[in-house]
């Protein structure tokens, strides 16, 4: 086992604690002034990129629960976010999408991300950075395995 193991697992730790705080506070709450949960800014970003998509696809990408997905899409919906449409080609599916204010929302979240992920990696070598992918990698392996997560 590594030298650094216990250094690492404590700042995991402490990176799963400031995770549930944000989440529970709202993430970006200083910049954009809104109060998302860590589902509702992953869910804005998947439809962003998308610019269109099946409610039954964003619930695979998201790997979470249906319920989650259709009580987390009222709730964006309501606050004027995104919309939901049938889709006109399979009458069963709803389409989902942007609206303006979501996609503002969106491109502020981009711009927070590239900032946050600027100042991580500023001072960052590029075999660092292959490193830290590589590490992040293996956590999103072990957990897909481990826990059956597709």
């Amino acid at each position: 086992m590594a030298n650094y193991s216990k250094e690492i697992a404590h700042m995991m730790n402490r990176l799963y604690t400031k995770l549930l705080a944000q989440d529970k506070a709202g993430f970006f709450k200083k910049e954009i002034h809104r109060r998302l949960n860590l589902i509702e800014l992953l869910m804005l970003k998947q439809i962003g990129t998308a610019g269109e998509i099946r409610m039954g696809d964003l619930i695979q990408l998201l790997e979470v629960d249906r319920n989650l997905v259709t009580t987390t899409v009222k709730k964006l919906s309501a606050q004027k976010l995104i919309q939901k449409r049938q889709d006109e080609s399979d009458g069963r599916s709803q389409l989902l999408s942007l609206l303006p204010e979501g996609e503002e929302l969106c491109r502020e979240i981009e711009r927070f991300e590239k900032q946050q992920l600027d100042f991580i990696l500023n001072d960052i070598t590029i075999n660092e950075e292959k490193t830290i992918l590589k590490f992040i990698s293996k956590i999103v392996q072990y957990h897909t395995e481990k826990y059956e997560i597709k």
